[in-house]
């Protein structure tokens, strides 16, 4: 009897998990609720994870890079619209035996409304219609439209609560929960839970923030080209999911009022390929991985 009261937290924290999981796979990893007047680049590497899956067996890396601007103008009092662009490229290096594209990424630009409807509550909804591909064709199926509803709730403790739903046309899964939960744990310290981020958070000092938790990286994407030299026609033109989930450390450390460096390194736990359409999926084995960005307050 004493245990039943956990039962809900677990609950709770099985399908944030499950959320972190699956959103990896049909949600670009630069999808952000929140567009904040701000300019964002970084670059990760995921080290060499080896796949032996039938005959296929040999390693892949993977280098990221990412750079992002956003805006916000106010509509109303309450009402203020989301604007901005992205770029993202994964450059994947694998050996010729594994069936992976050479690239995969997205250019896109980013909109949304938020309404605050009062002070614990107010909703939004954001879209990203873009190139989403592997940068071999340009035609109209590589041209996706993300979709991601999300309400607010705050409540009187500072603790807040996101739910909603998640389109991804390119997805195995096109529509999907979001669930999310931050709150404070004690002063300076505070719990994440949720899509993309599950961890425990400490401001160590007014410029330095400290962190232990998962992420994740990846997205949908339309193939256009058969890989390289491993004769099979049937990956091209058709979908794949390219996911990580990792868990590390990560830093934020401001070096002035408006500018900020992270740096994040840890171990990648799970990489995927999945060519949902065709049902062919590749599992990498584990490696480590790191990452460092740049973001600029305007």
């Amino acid at each position: 009897m004493k245990t039943r009261p956990l039962a809900p937290l677990a609950a709770f924290l099985i399908a944030v998990f499950a959320s972190l999981h699956a959103h990896a796979q049909t949600t670009s990893a630069t999808f952000h609720p929140s567009l904040l007047e701000s300019l964002s680049a970084s670059y990760s590497y995921s080290g060499k994870s080896g796949y032996k899956h039938n005959e296929t067996s040999g390693e892949t890396s993977v280098n990221n890079f990412s750079l992002s601007a956003s805006g916000r103008l106010a509509l109303g009092k309450a009402t203020f619209l989301g604007f901005g662009a992205a770029f993202s490229i994964n450059e994947i290096d694998s050996d010729d035996s594994v069936p992976t594209p050479e690239r995969l990424g997205e250019i896109t630009a980013n909109i949304g409304i938020t309404q605050v409807f009062s002070e614990k509550w107010r909703g939004a909804i954001f879209a990203r219609p873009g190139y989403y591909g592997d940068f071999e064709h340009y035609t109209w199926r590589t041209i996706n439209v993300p979709v991601m509803a999300i309400a607010n709730y705050t409540q009187s403790n500072g603790t807040m609560w996101a739910f909603g739903v998640s389109v991804n046309p390119f997805g195995e899964y096109p529509v999907l929960p979001v669930v999310s939960m931050r709150c404070a744990l004690a002063e300076n310290w505070s719990l994440n839970l949720g899509f993309p981020r599950i961890g425990v958070m400490w401001q160590a000092t007014k410029a330095l923030e400290l962190g232990l938790g998962a992420t994740a990286q990846g997205g949908g994407y339309r193939t256009t080209k058969a890989p390289g030299k491993t004769n099979r026609a049937d990956l091209a033109n058709t979908y794949v999911n390219y996911r990580e989930i990792r868990v590390g450390m990560n830093a934020s450390y401001k070096v002035a009022r408006r500018v900020s460096l992270s740096l994040e390194a840890g171990w990648m736990v799970d990489r995927r390929f999945d060519y949902h359409d065709i049902d062919y999926e590749l599992k990498g084995k584990s490696s480590a991985y790191i990452t460092a960005g740049v973001n600029i307050r305007m």
